[in-house]
C-alpha cells in the first residue's frame, strides 16, 4: 500500500512538474486572492509559494503582480 501511494505521488508530481508557467501563474494568482479560506495562521503570500520548489520560485519570483 505504501509502494502504490508512492508511485501515485510520483505522478501527481511530474504532472504538475509539465504544467506550463501560465497555468501555475493562473493558479497561484487564484490562490492568493482566495485566500479567504485559509486559516489565520496560514501564509497566503507569494513566499509560501516560492518556498515549494525551484521551478514554483522562478514562476513566483517572475510575476511582478504577486509582489
Amino acid at each position: 500500500k505504501i509502494a502504490e501511494s508512492a508511485n501515485l505521488d510520483k505522478g501527481l508530481g511530474s504532472a504538475i512538474g509539465r504544467l506550463p508557467a501560465k497555468v501555475l501563474s493562473n493558479i497561484f494568482d487564484y490562490h492568493l486572492i482566495d485566500s479567504d479560506h485559509l486559516s489565520r495562521g496560514s501564509d497566503p503570500s507569494p513566499m509560501q509559494l516560492a518556498r515549494v520548489c525551484r521551478r514554483w520560485r522562478d514562476v513566483a519570483v517572475g510575476m511582478a503582480e504577486l509582489w
